[in-house]
């Protein structure tokens, strides 16, 4: 009876372990991104659902160890990680019309989706999440500014919402918005360019582009790359926006955003090799993916349930602020 009545106990330390926790999240991030890439469903949506579901199985606080390290230096080298994928002689090809433009749209989008947060009840925190999602990169920039900002459940729950909501909204704007841009009579160059600085993840705008043309495909990844390239200075406006909002102070900007300035540079100075950079790619998808994971199984499922249309409300809101902003971009500055 002792030796039955210790087995709980032991199993109980053992899941406590932190590389239970660490291996069953990679294990997960790895199917979410390998059914991602077979079958084209957004892996996000699906890294967040697996994340849910360890939340929903009362798993979660006996691998919380393992956990944070995903959602926190995991998920930063992931971040850090996506300056490798930035390259200025590819960033050229766009003109420095457009380029300049792309951080105008960025820093416009970002304070009219904070504005449109705030005006739907959001508190500011939760609101600056969403329009960070909407302005860059989607799930990237949601954990990004999210990890820039005070730590709470209300912060985790709303990134993992976000991380939800900005995916599906980019699954309908990839079947979308090369309608849009046709009605508009764009060229394949306009309509390139007008996915890259509106969908807001990079596996929706790559394959919205490949949709219209190996030209609009082109453009639309090299606009993108020029949204990702804000990523460091929208960290460092959310964190100077907090500053000296309660316990969080901004001192200057967080290591992650200096690992991603120094990577973009070693790119672009050719201090990595070319050989490399798939295998740096996927491996910022993969820290990523186990971010969105981690956070997701970190949330209450009493306030999963809770999905509050203000939040709904201002991320549809300001997608439409962004796409029309694209738009306008679009048919001014490109022919």
């Amino acid at each position: 009876m002792t030796h039955i009545r210790a087995l709980p106990g032991l199993d109980r330390r053992l899941a406590a372990h932190p590389a239970v926790g660490f291996a069953l999240v990679a294990a997960m991030t790895l199917a979410a991104w390998t059914i991602g890439r077979a079958t084209g469903f957004p892996a996000p949506i699906l890294a967040a659902l697996a994340g849910m579901g360890l939340a929903f199985a009362g798993v979660s606080g006996s691998i919380k160890t393992g956990l944070c390290w995903w959602a926190k230096p995991g998920l930063k080298i992931g971040v850090a990680l996506l300056g490798a994928q930035i390259a200025w002689v590819e960033l050229a090809a766009l003109g420095l019309p457009v380029a300049l433009a792309s951080g105008a749209l960025v820093m416009s989008s970002l304070g009219l989706g904070t504005a449109i947060g705030a005006m739907a009840g959001l508190p500011l925190v939760e609101a600056l999440i969403a329009a960070s999602a909407v302005s860059i990169c989607g799930a990237s920039a949601a954990m990004a500014a999210s990890s820039a900002l005070p730590e709470s459940e209300a912060n985790r729950r709303t990134t993992a919402l976000v991380v939800v909501g900005v995916n599906l909204l980019s699954t309908i704007a990839m079947v979308a918005y090369p309608l849009i841009a046709a009605g508009l009579d764009f060229s394949p160059r306009q309509v390139g360019v007008f996915l890259g600085l509106s969908i807001h993840d990079v596996a929706q705008v790559v394959a919205a582009g490949s949709s219209v043309s190996p030209a609009a495909e082109a453009s639309a990844a090299l606009a993108k790359l020029s949204r990702i390239l804000w990523l460091g200075p929208v960290v460092i406006a959310i964190g100077l926006s907090m500053r000296g909002r309660g316990a969080n102070r901004f001192f200057g900007p967080p290591l992650f955003v200096w690992g991603f300035a120094a990577l973009m540079a070693a790119r672009n100075f050719g201090l990595i090799p070319e050989a490399v950079l798939p295998a740096m790619a996927t491996a910022s998808q993969l820290l990523l993916l186990g971010g969105v994971c981690a956070i997701s199984a970190q949330v209450a499922p009493r306030d999963l349930l809770r999905i509050e249309p203000r939040l709904a409300i201002t991320l549809v809101a300001a997608t439409i602020v962004i796409a029309g902003l694209a738009a306008v971009t679009s048919l001014l500055l490109v022919v």
